[in-house]
């Protein structure tokens, strides 16, 4: 379970970090701002332009930690709860979401502290941007565009150079509480997510694997065919589609929650106390300003890369879950385990 997890956590967090810098640059930009109405792929090439290569992975190290943590533990305790109390069936089973948003607090406990830091370490560079064009003295003659393209001709440098150096410089000046910021709209979002998510994988898995299993019928014309019946390619292929498929679908349902958890972590944050007085908006207030400022759509801001990023990590994890245990297996790491081919059941917390 560990090494399955540690392998989903670090595949999944690679791939998909790119596009959650720039679904958090969506989420957290002014209405005014002048990337206000770029697409996806143009405001990641805005962001490779103007930032530098380097600038799509900043603030990557707390997810890849915490990630995997949180991923072996999500596995683990959705497990153990469908087969001890809940007794999730394979399918569409609400007993699957209950045993899945059980691990929630514990999950929150692990990524608020991440969320926060990913979160300053992405929006970091547009803050230092936006304080220096506040501070420029205006001239009559150059409008904001003028100056803002030409701060972008350097390449834009925040003020954090790591996310250790983010806690560190933050944690010193705050207090270790300043970490938890939106700890509580986080922990809310993640047991609705992780419930969705795991509620919509077993439903999806089943939907998929009855599609491939006629597909296989039809392909050998016998629905008697030993094939038929419990094909090892039906299975593999079910896997990544509906892990892909559970999280676009809890994405997009939990997304409003995590754009009001971007605001209330991405809010400026004084790096000493001298440089001004911390005060933070809750999740109440940012989610009246959104709807204020930007209208309920400014709920979605940042949903496509979001969804498109869910359905790629999503099943590309879960594939890489399975693989580290198909290999466990075959190595002999695993104790009572089956040696059959990649993607067969009877073991770990995806197919139970």
């Amino acid at each position: 379970e560990a090494i399955g997890g540690f392998a989903a956590g670090i595949v999944g967090t690679l791939l998909g970090f790119p596009l959650d810098l720039v679904k958090t640059r969506m989420q957290t930009q002014l209405s005014s701002s002048a990337t206000n109405q770029l697409s996806t792929l143009s405001l990641l090439s805005h962001i490779l332009r103007s930032e530098g290569i380097s600038s799509i992975y900043k603030g990557v190290g707390p997810p890849l930690l915490s990630l995997s943590i949180v991923n072996t533990l999500s596995f683990t305790s959705y497990s153990y709860f469908r087969q001890n109390y809940f007794y999730g069936q394979d399918g569409w089973d609400y007993n699957n979401a209950l045993s899945g948003m059980m691990g929630a607090p514990i999950f929150g406990i692990v990524t608020t502290p991440e969320n926060f830091l990913k979160t300053q370490m992405q929006v970091d560079n547009v803050q230092v941007d936006r304080d220096k064009l506040k501070k420029s003295q205006p001239n009559q003659f150059q409008s904001n565009d003028v100056r803002q393209k030409q701060m972008q001709q350097q390449k834009s440098r925040g003020k954090f150079t790591s996310s250790f150096h983010c806690a560190r410089t933050l944690v010193s000046s705050h207090g270790l509480r300043i970490l938890y910021t939106g700890h509580v709209i986080n922990t809310i979002r993640e047991a609705a997510f992780v419930g969705t998510y795991f509620f919509c994988y077993e439903g999806y898995k089943s939907e998929f694997r009855k599609l491939l299993l006629g597909i296989d019928k039809q392909i050998w014309n016998n629905a008697d065919s030993p094939n038929s019946h419990d094909a090892p390619w039906s299975t593999t292929l079910s896997i990544p589609m509906a892990g892909g498929c559970a999280g676009a679908t809890g994405w997009a349902l939990t997304f409003p929650m995590d754009c009001v958890r971007a605001g209330v972590q991405g809010q400026p944050i004084p790096s000493s106390q001298s440089t001004g007085q911390l005060k933070k908006k809750g999740a109440l207030e940012i989610l009246k300003y959104l709807l204020e400022s930007k209208g309920f759509t400014g709920l979605y801001a940042g949903v496509s890369p979001s969804i498109a990023r869910a359905f790629l990590v999503s099943g590309c994890r879960f594939s890489a879950y399975e693989g580290a245990m198909w290999l466990c297996r075959r190595s002999g790491l695993t104790t009572g385990a089956k040696s059959g081919s990649f993607g067969e059941e009877g073991h770990g917390a995806y197919d139970d």
